[in-house]
């Protein structure tokens, strides 16, 4: 992929990779923490901006430096290639921008990992990894009474965000899965590895512009789409929606804060299309409210 996220944005876990989920269990610890439940359908003004949590590959393998906040409206936002420098002003300009399209998460955390690596195909195979871990704190967030989760990833970015539904639990759902100029081919949607993770979310909605010549010089072909150029090219799920924002988003950094973008994710969200509660359905805290 020739050009970074400088704005900014397989090798698959290997045997020597402990599962994250597995040793905080062994280990005792608790991942989840006392930040609180916010009030249902609180509003959202989170001092200081996003929330940011580190996720990278440790002396235990892949894991994260801290927990979801607990809350009704939690928005997840992870960034693409060299993107962690920037993650929290990423994440700040698309929450502002769903704001102004009408929809505010109670709190909002920006997932920083590891994206500065010049081997672009190494950190494109980290994405997997990335997703196990976001997959595992969405669980645990659930498991202690958390409410909805919107997921939102531009560029690689997106392939964490369908790693993460991919990687959940059986019984788990995210309600909302956007993937923003996703840097990755159709085929990995419409079949492997992707495919059968759309049914661990409510809605899924893939935002692709044909400006976006960064995703579409490195992904497509012959018998193939670029993803986040054109699409998946295929109906992956009935709850899978290309949305085309040529029109708006002239090149790959310019998805993060387009009003276009979020306006029409701040209306899918707010269409409350999603059944689940937020939760595997045992009977969560917020499953009274």
């Amino acid at each position: 992929m020739p050009d970074n996220d400088s704005y900014t944005d397989e090798p698959a876990a290997d045997g020597s990779t402990i599962d994250r989920r597995t040793f905080m269990k062994a280990t005792g610890t608790t991942i989840v923490g006392g930040t609180g439940l916010a009030a249902a359908g609180s509003a959202s003004a989170q001092f200081g901006g996003p929330e940011v949590i580190n996720v990278e590959d440790g002396w235990f393998g892949w894991s994260a430096d801290g927990s979801l906040p607990l809350t009704d409206e939690l928005l997840i936002f992870i960034h693409g290639w060299f993107g962690d420098t920037t993650v929290s002003s990423q994440a700040a300009d698309v929450l502002g921008s769903l704001e102004s399209g009408g929809y505010s998460p109670d709190r909002t955390v920006a997932i920083e990992w590891p994206a500065t690596n010049f081997n672009y195909y190494g950190a494109e195979g980290d994405t997997e990894n990335v997703g196990d871990v976001v997959a595992g704190l969405i669980e645990d967030f659930y498991d202690n009474g958390g409410g909805s989760v919107r997921l939102v990833g531009h560029s690689l970015g997106g392939r964490c965000v369908y790693w993460t539904a991919t990687k959940l639990s059986s019984g788990y759902e995210i309600e909302t899965v956007a993937g923003l100029g996703t840097a990755a081919d159709g085929s990995e949607i419409c079949g492997d590895p992707w495919n059968p993770g759309l049914s661990n979310a409510c809605q899924v909605r893939n935002y692709y512009s044909q400006n976006d010549s960064t995703v579409g010089s490195a992904y497509g072909g012959f018998g193939d789409t670029a993803l986040g150029t054109e699409g998946a090219g295929c109906d992956p799920a009935s709850n899978y929606t290309d949305v085309d924002v040529t029109g708006t988003v002239g090149g790959h950094l310019e998805y993060l804060g387009d009003a276009t973008v979020c306006a029409d994710l701040a209306a899918a969200i707010n269409s409350g299309s999603c059944t689940s509660d937020g939760d595997s359905g045992d009977g969560g805290w917020f499953d009274w409210f």
